[in-house]
Order: C-alpha cells, then sequence, then structure tokens
C-alpha cells in the first residue's frame, strides 16, 4: 500500500491573512491599488478561499469598467452565487474597517506572494517525500528533486540576483551604463570621486582615522552631497544619537554652526533662507536615520526595510557608523576576529540589498603614542591591524588632521588648521592619490582643496 504525503495543520501553512486582508479594503478604495495589485499577485495566491473569491469578483468588477465599492461588491458576489460562502455582508463590513497599516499596497503584495511561493514549495515538498515513499525510480526522483529546486529559487528572491545569464547581464549592463546617476554614487568630493568614479551598487567604500579626526564629519558631508543630488540614503549612527547625527547633518547641509541649527531648532526652522531651505528640504525627504546602538547585520537588514518603506523609495547609499559597533554574531572573540568578520557582513549587505555603503572604522592605537594622535599619515597598515577590513573594502581611505599635533605651537597650529589629509589606499580601479580637504570646525563642513591651496 502506497503512503501518502504527510499532513500538516492549518496553522503550520505559510498566509499572511492581514496583508490579504489590507489588500483586498485598499482595493475597494482606490482603482489605483487594484491595478497595483493585480500586477504583483494574482487569485490563487490569497490563502483564504473567501479572500480569493473576493479578489476576483473585485477584477472581475474593474474588468467590466464598473465602480467598485463594498456595494458593488456585495452585488457581483451575491449573483455569482458567493456571498455567504465568504461570510456575508458582514465579511464585506470587515474588509472595509480593515487596517491597512503603514505598509503600502506593493509591501502587502510582496508578503501574499512570498507565502504563496512557500504553500506551493511546502506542497512540493511532501510530495517529493511521499514520491520517495512510494518506489517511484531514481530518475523519476530527480527529476520532481529539480522541480522542488527550481521552486525553491522562486522563494528566495536573492537567487534571481546571484545567478544570471551573460545574456541577461549584458542587457542590464547597458542600462546601467546608460544611466550612470541610477548606478553610481559620488560623494561630491571631486578629488575623490575623480579617483573611484564613483561608488556603484554593490561596493564599499572604507574610511579608517584615529579618533577625533572626522570620520562621521567627512560621512555626513558625503551623505548630505548625495542628498542635495536627489539620492535616497540611510545613516545608521550606532554611536551618535539620533539627534546629533541630524544636528550634524543639517550642519554640513546648510553651513550653520550646533548652536545656530539649535537656534533654528527653537525658532520651528523660521527664517531660513532659500538656500538653506532647499538644502534642509533635501535632505529631510531623502535621508533616513537609523539610531540603534550597537547592532547585528541583521539589524541592519530590519532597518534597509524599514528605511525603504519610510523614504517611499529603495536607498541607494548606506553610511554605517561605525564598524566597531557592528557586531559579527560571534560570542567570545577577539577584537581582531569580530571586527574582521563584520567587514565581511556589511560587503554582503552591500550586495544583498544592492546599495553602495560608506562604512566608518577606527584605526587601532599605535605604540608610539604620538602617532595616535591622529596628526600623522595613515597607511595601510592601520587598517590591517584592526581587522581584515581592507579584503573587504572596495576602496580604503585614511585620514589625519596635521593641527592635532600635540608638539606644535600656537603658529604651528594656526598655519594648519582645518587641514584634513586623505590617501586613497585601496582602489580598485586604479589611482591612489593623496587627497586634500578643509574642514570648518564650527560647522563641520567639509570641501576639496588643491594640494597647496590649504588655509
Amino acid at each position: 500500500m502506497k503512503k501518502s504525503a504527510p499532513s500538516i495543520t492549518e496553522e503550520s501553512v505559510p498566509q499572511a491573512p492581514e496583508s490579504e486582508q489590507a489588500i483586498l479594503s485598499a482595493c475597494l478604495d482606490s482603482d489605483q491599488a487594484i491595478l497595483e495589485a493585480a500586477a504583483l499577485i494574482g487569485i490563487e495566491d490569497f490563502h483564504s478561499p473567501a479572500h480569493r473569491k473576493t479578489f476576483k469578483a473585485i477584477l472581475d468588477l474593474h474588468g467590466k469598467r464598473r465602480t467598485v465599492d463594498p456595494i458593488t461588491l456585495k452585488v457581483e458576489l451575491t449573483e455569482a452565487g458567493e456571498l455567504e460562502t465568504v461570510g456575508g455582508a458582514a465579511f464585506i463590513g470587515r474588509l472595509v474597517d480593515a487596517p491597512c497599516g503603514r505598509a503600502s499596497v506593493r509591501e502587502h503584495a510582496e508578503a501574499i506572494r512570498e507565502k504563496a511561493r512557500k504553500r506551493r514549495l511546502m506542497e512540493k515538498g511532501l510530495s517529493y517525500v511521499a514520491a520517495c515513499r512510494n518506489g517511484h525510480t531514481a530518475a523519476e526522483l530527480t527529476e520532481a528533486g529539480a522541480e522542488l529546486y527550481r521552486e525553491a529559487l522562486a522563494v528566495d528572491p536573492e537567487a534571481a540576483r546571484r545567478c544570471k545569464t551573460v545574456d541577461t547581464l549584458l542587457s542590464d549592463y547597458s542600462e546601467s551604463v546608460s544611466s550612470p546617476k541610477l548606478r553610481k554614487v559620488r560623494t561630491g568630493l571631486w578629488s575623490l570621486d575623480d579617483a573611484t568614479d564613483g561608488i556603484a551598487p554593490g561596493e564599499v567604500l572604507t574610511i579608517v582615522a584615529r579618533p577625533q579626526v572626522g570620520k562621521s564629519a567627512i560621512a555626513c558631508q558625503m551623505i548630505v552631497n548625495g542628498a542635495a543630488e536627489g539620492v535616497p540614503a540611510v545613516f545608521f549612527s550606532l554611536e551618535m544619537p539620533r539627534e546629533q547625527a541630524l544636528e550634524r547633518l543639517m550642519q554640513a547641509a546648510m553651513g550653520l554652526t550646533r548652536h545656530q541649527v539649535e537656534g533654528l531648532g527653537k525658532s520651528g526652522f523660521k527664517g531660513l533662507s532659500p538656500t538653506q531651505l532647499a538644502a534642509l528640504e533635501s535632505i529631510r525627504r531623502c535621508i533616513a536615520i537609523v539610531d540603534r546602538g550597537k547592532s547585528s547585520i541583521a539589524d541592519l537588514d530590519a532597518s534597509m526595510h524599514e528605511a525603504a518603506a519610510i523614504l517611499g523609495r529603495q536607498p541607494r547609499l548606506a553610511v554605517i557608523d561605525f564598524l566597531g559597533l557592528l557586531g559579527s554574531g560571534a560570542r567570545n572573540v577577539a577584537l581582531y576576529q569580530r571586527v574582521s568578520e563584520a567587514s565581511i557582513d556589511v560587503k554582503s549587505f552591500a550586495k544583498r540589498h544592492h546599495v553602495a555603503v560608506i562604512l566608518l572604522s577606527q584605526a587601532g592605537r599605535d605604540h608610539d603614542e604620538a602617532r595616535s594622535e591622529g596628526a600623522d599619515h595613515l597607511s595601510i597598515d592601520a587598517a590591517r591591524d584592526s581587522g581584515q577590513v581592507e579584503e573587504n573594502a572596495d576602496f580604503l581611505m585614511t585620514l589625519w588632521r596635521p593641527e592635532l599635533r600635540s608638539t606644535l605651537n600656537t603658529e604651528e597650529r594656526a598655519a594648519k588648521r582645518g587641514q584634513l589629509k586623505g590617501h586613497l589606499v585601496k582602489n580598485r580601479r586604479g589611482p591612489l592619490p593623496r587627497l586634500h580637504f578643509q574642514l570648518d570646525a564650527p560647522t563641520l563642513r567639509i570641501h576639496d582643496v588643491a594640494a597647496g591651496e590649504e588655509a
């Protein structure tokens, strides 16, 4: 006697009942929601029979160019003899009252589609188990296994991005190079951008410096410069509270001191010049700040989805401040190993979310106390001393500030004030130039200067 496939309980079946209700509720309120939902999911993607029948009725009404609302839906279901089977007028009333929450129609549809794929995978998996028990031939099992694997790939949204044919890649490449603004993110610091040609999705620019040199300041300047060009970004502030991160972004965007920003905040941001108003609007529209404290890469994954939801589009740039507070998930391991594993996670994060990443990393203390002040040139060895940061970066820039040298006299310090030196010590695209920036300490604004032209 052949054995049947193992049974599963209703509770164990993958399903998204809240999203199914939210989609139907949205469809009763908007023709645009119907079009968007129909483009993403089908009738069979709904798990609930009542929801499947209701979605079919909505699509039928829309196809007949009739108004879709609770009254017409009730009539359509009645004429089809399905009103009582879905739960009657009370069921339609519950749909009207169903909360859609903050998630969009697309997000609810994607949740429904994902659960439907998993249900199909579960069904095929159970059928495969039954086939193994029922004495099928090796060839039959191989074919059934291949079908199961194909279904598993459909459940994994990353699979299509990880493995592509050259034919598909040629088309993607042609499209991306034809629209460079959609492909690479530029930092707005021309000397760095000239050397790197911008940061492409999946690439990581790691910035290494001693404490208090200006890592966060230059990262804020880069993300603000991107916002001015309309680049949606997320700032993972693992060290600073979000209010301080916001202050720094506003300083960099508007060229104001911290006290001036506080004053504007107290006035409700009144009295801004047109230029300041445009700068504030760009960061308001384009930047999401995530304040998580010490986090794992899984936390950052979740926050990327949250940021996409509140920005209304997928971030193209992510700034992580800083690597030392990013946990690798490993316990009881040395700092060097933990930082190394976390930097590997960041590279995977960049590829997984198809986002350009700016990662801040702190250089380890030097045996020579004077060299730990942050005033001396940093070589690539400074990154290596803190962990395998270099290996997982596409670009690696070190920073130092000559004015931090404790042995300078007043005149020497004044001559070097604001000088911020950089060295691109790793560049997958070639040149390794020395870089010269000017840091305005009161406003934390940073800009390029030509060699020899520092203030």
